[in-house]
């Protein structure tokens, strides 16, 4: 019952929703009455696709450009109205063809029956699950159905300043450096002024190399007795991970102003050289390349030497997948046309157009593509490729429930912050989950 309540509304909220979005509105009798060249929507999570995410704009022009009797008329809004505007949509019968959704409420939906199960689409386009490792495709499948296709290839970790480590003669972190040495790290740059990781804590999803430590500590050893309640998240081996992130934060591993300062901002300071470090992924590699150049390095964070479980993992997985509405198995000629677009999307000249913008695709072709502009970018291609090291099946906060994200994300921050005490960060995300 709970869950169903996450995608319930109230008439009054459907009633106001039907009234203003007149563009969802007329949709339904755009399909009823269209013949010949056909439309198709596509729901982004930005609001202005061609300037937040370029890549994704520009493969849909390349393939208008080589499909000209398929548009695609592309719907954004930031983030959180999108989703919620996804869930209201839903209720109304009035999906876009096409959708970004956030990880968490994509399963939500296909349970509830919105969504179309896209093996139809796997089958009738081998090649393209073929180019879409295993762990990125079963992380958009529950009980056989798949509900989604991973957008894009999800890359965090940190981001340094090789010019800051050179004035101040502090070791480069390389992928091996332990937390020991990170430690040391923040302390030298703290006594010199400069801010050791940057972070904002206003956009509390903001913690994503934080999240690989936590992926160090056997997260997904756990996770599944953790959410079927025989093992819970307060246990020995994230109380040590969440005692480190406290000891970070209390000796000054983050500015001050985090709880104040959002993730843009934090940004910002480190590009303008206050910060060592900060905690991003690859959407940040074309503004770095362009804001700090050569001097930009990526690391996927310290290794930890009190646990015996993996430390070699670096964080390439399913970002939030892409859905298609099941109204569009009810149209042949718009599922065809459906299809034929997420086959480009998923194929070759895609991938290209994606390793040109500084995006890792969804899939697993390679690229020629000169890096030697790109140093941002190339130094995720060259931690991807580095020996031995592994990824996940997830990002670990993609495999929770809204409610249980939301509260690993304030406890991660409580404890950098001191806020909370590690055991009481963790017992924290406990309580959520029993409510479920």
């Amino acid at each position: 019952m709970k869950r169903n309540k996450r995608l319930a509304l109230d008439a009054a909220a459907i009633f106001v929703f039907a009234m203003v979005c007149f563009s969802g509105c007329t949709r339904k009798n755009d399909r009823a009455e269209k013949k010949g060249p056909v439309t198709i929507t596509l729901g982004m999570h930005v609001a202005n696709t061609k300037a937040q995410e370029p890549v994704t704009y520009a493969i849909v022009q390349k393939f208008m450009e080589e499909n000209p009797d398929i548009t695609i008329k592309i719907e954004g809004n930031d983030k959180d109205e999108h989703v919620k505007k996804m869930k209201m949509a839903a209720q109304i019968n009035d999906l876009p063809d096409i959708f970004w959704m956030d990880s968490s409420v994509a399963p939500e939906m296909s349970k509830a029956g919105y969504l179309l199960d896209l093996n139809e689409f796997l089958d009738e386009y081998p090649a393209v699950a073929a180019a879409i490792p295993a762990n990125m495709k079963n992380a958009c499948s529950k009980n056989g159905v798949q509900y989604g296709l991973p957008y894009q290839s999800l890359v965090t970790g940190f981001w340094y300043n090789k010019a800051l480590f050179k004035k101040y003669g502090i070791p480069e972190p390389v992928n091996g450096t332990t937390y020991d040495e990170l430690l040391s790290m923040v302390k030298k740059f703290r006594a010199n002024g400069i801010v050791p990781v940057e972070q904002g804590a206003k956009d509390p999803y903001s913690v994503w190399g934080f999240l690989i430590g936590i992926a160090r500590y056997g997260y997904f050893n756990r996770i599944d007795a953790i959410l079927a309640k025989t093992d819970s998240f307060t246990n020995p081996d994230f109380e040590k991970y969440f005692e480190k992130l406290y000891e970070l934060g209390k000796n000054g591993a983050f500015p001050e102003n985090t709880a104040t300062m959002n993730y843009f901002q934090a940004k910002q300071d480190f590009i303008i050289g206050k910060g060592a470090l900060f905690d991003s992924g690859m959407w940040d590699a074309g503004e770095l390349d362009k804001s700090i150049g050569d001097t930009i390095g990526f690391w996927w964070g310290p290794v930890f030497s009190d646990v015996s479980y993996p430390q070699k993992l670096k964080m390439k997985v399913s970002s939030a997948p892409f859905c298609v509405s099941k109204n569009v198995s009810t149209d042949e000629t718009r599922k065809k046309a459906v299809f034929k677009f997420l086959a480009f999307y998923y194929g070759k000249e895609a991938a290209e157009i994606s390793y040109k913008g500084s995006i890792i695709p969804a899939t697993d072709y390679t690229t020629d593509v000169d890096l030697s502009d790109k140093p941002a970018f190339k130094a995720i291609v060259a931690a991807l490729n580095e020996k031995d090291w592994v990824s996940p099946v997830a990002q670990p906060d993609l495999v929770l429930s809204e409610s249980v994200q939301a509260q690993l994300y304030d406890s991660l921050y409580g404890a950098m912050l001191n806020t909370y005490k590690p055991k009481d960060a963790l017992a924290k995300i406990d309580a959520v989950l029993s409510q479920q």
